[in-house]
């Protein structure tokens, strides 16, 4: 459920882009995906904004 999640966000993404700029290319596109995917927030820590978790708590046995 979350992939889909993730496609459908990309895929809004992607058809704002297009609605900005009917003219950009897939390399255009591209680019803008990868850094959306690393510019937006919370994006550095591997997380949304917020407090930052501790990924120990997805361990086994814990």
């Amino acid at each position: 459920m979350i992939a889909d999640l993730q496609k459908f966000a990309e895929r809004a993404f992607v058809y704002k882009l297009k609605k900005r700029d009917p003219y950009i290319s897939d390399e255009g596109i591209a680019a803008a995906v990868n850094a959306w995917y690393k510019d937006r927030p919370g994006a550095p820590f591997g997380d949304g904004v917020g407090k930052i978790g501790d990924p120990t708590r997805f361990r086994q046995g814990k």
